[in-house]
């Protein structure tokens, strides 16, 4: 009983490295878990829905031609439009504070510009447009203002181009000609469904004269009502066929592997205050007088099982709070906890169990080399690192290149991680729950503890047996 309190004691007084490592790394691996819990049972929507872009349409050209007020209703659905005063520090302030997505600027003169390009067949001008630095939205708003501009062009010639009646006869009278000499006998139709030879630049050529801006007006609010009507730009619909079985299958692995990856998260906070705090402890009790005091002792064995057992006792009371704390998670997280499989947990349980048996050995180990506290702090960070980057929790397993898997499997972080996989039938288990896999990763585990006993329990007899030059002070007598 003294051995028990004497252990607890010396637990307490250095509860520093239990509050940074247990408590504090503890909340940090949680709140990483969290985010992950969240994620896998955020409901995702059937259909996509694009955010708006936010425009400004700054009209120096007095809406002639009705371009600018068709441009905002032609945008109205896809964007929002911002309003804008235009001056240059108005502009400037939008542009540097990121107001809007896309400044789309109306030069003077572009609706008369815009009609000699129409008739005169050049190119079309272009307006003048301040795209946001910070995303690609304002290049997706240029693309709808240009389609919207194409558009206006498209109706603006479709609408006023005149064809001289004899030049169109003539060309049909010469196509019925060459088309009955191949047998198509001036089938029109055979024309409109593309089994006949066709070529455009045949057609006599069109016209455009007496244009005003009242047809580009009249052109720019057809090409406006494009972007409302359903006829022309008809809705994607994705239909999302799921049974009953594969929705409960989803909610029931949502919620296992919810809990799985906060059980893998225990890996770093587990592995150091466990191996600090028993190698802390094994130090104490053999250092100077206390250890020769316990060597002498007819019950040394007995002492020594009293104090593993009690810090077992402390590793399976971690073990437990992090059961708790994880199905609390992932219960409050919004996934049903009741889906996870009882055998799936229990399994689990055990699992971080005999993990924490292992960190118990480590801490061993280090004691009965001797290792101090800095020797034994340092251990126990590089080699948690290295468990924990190598366990597949930082990223998946499958981006590991070839070289670092085989490292990983050398640790007992993947062999842990790998049997929670196969006892709640999510992650690297391709077939659902696997009791022969995970009996496998765990007895790995396991051997993992029994070797580093193995090695603590030789440190231990060498320097037993090569005790330190050291002997305690006895009082001689002078002689005279």
């Amino acid at each position: 009983m003294n051995t028990c309190k004497a252990t607890v004691r010396v637990l307490l007084a250095h509860r520093t490295y239990i509050i940074i490592y247990l408590v504090l790394m503890g909340i940090m691996m949680f709140t990483l878990s969290w985010s992950q819990i969240t994620a896998a049972t955020r409901t995702v929507a059937d259909t996509y829905e694009p955010e708006k872009v936010n425009i400004a349409v700054i009209d120096r050209d007095s809406n002639r031609g009705g371009i600018a007020e068709g441009l905002c209703d032609y945008l109205s659905d896809s964007a929002t439009l911002v309003e804008l005063d235009d001056d240059s520090e108005s502009l400037q302030h939008a542009v540097a504070s990121n107001w809007t997505d896309l400044i789309v600027i109306i030069p003077r003169g572009y609706a008369a510009d815009f009609l000699k390009a129409a008739q005169s067949g050049g190119d079309m001008p272009k307006v003048e447009t301040v795209t946001s630095y910070t995303s690609g939205a304002g290049t997706i708003g240029g693309m709808n203002v240009n389609g919207f501009l194409s558009l206006t062009r498209i109706a603006l010639i479709g609408r006023n181009v005149q064809i001289d009646d004899s030049e169109l006869a003539a060309w049909y009278a010469q196509y019925a000609k060459s088309s009955a000499v191949t047998g198509q006998n001036g089938d029109w139709s055979q024309v409109m469904d593309g089994s006949s030879t066709f070529d455009l630049t045949s057609l006599p050529e069109g016209t455009l004269s007496n244009l005003t801006t009242a047809d580009v007006q009249s052109a720019a609010k057809r090409a406006a009502r494009t972007a409302h009507d359903a006829k022309v730009n008809r809705p994607v619909v994705v239909e999302n066929i799921t049974t009953q079985d594969d929705q409960e299958a989803s909610t029931a692995n949502s919620a296992a592997s919810g809990f799985g990856d906060t059980m893998k998260t225990a890996i770093y906070p587990l592995f150091l205050t466990l191996s600090v705090c028993v190698s802390l402890v094994a130090r104490v009790f053999g250092a100077g007088e206390l250890r020769r005091r316990l060597m002498a002792s007819p019950s040394t064995a007995s002492i020594g099982l009293k104090r593993m057992g009690v810090l077992c006792g402390f590793a399976l009371l971690i073990c437990v709070g992090y059961l708790f704390i994880a199905l609390g998670l992932t219960a409050a997280a919004g996934a049903n906890i009741a889906s996870i499989p009882i055998d799936g947990v229990m399994m689990t349980f055990i699992s971080i169990c005999m993990f924490a048996l292992m960190c118990t050995a480590c801490g061993f180990m280090l004691g009965e080399f001797g290792a101090s506290d800095t020797v034994a702090n340092g251990f126990a960070n590089v080699f948690g690192l290295l468990i924990l980057f190598a366990s597949g929790i930082a990223f998946p397993m499958s981006m590991m290149p070839d070289a670092m898997v085989t490292i990983a499997k050398l640790t007992p972080g993947w062999w842990y991680c790998t049997a929670i996989d196969n006892a709640l039938g999510f992650g690297s288990a391709t077939s659902g729950t696997d009791v022969g896999s995970w009996a496998v990763a765990t007895s790995i585990v396991t051997l993992f503890a029994i070797a580093l006993v193995c090695v603590g329990l030789a440190a231990g007899r060498f320097r037993h047996s090569r005790p330190n030059a050291v002997a305690s002070t006895v009082t001689q007598l002078a002689e005279v």
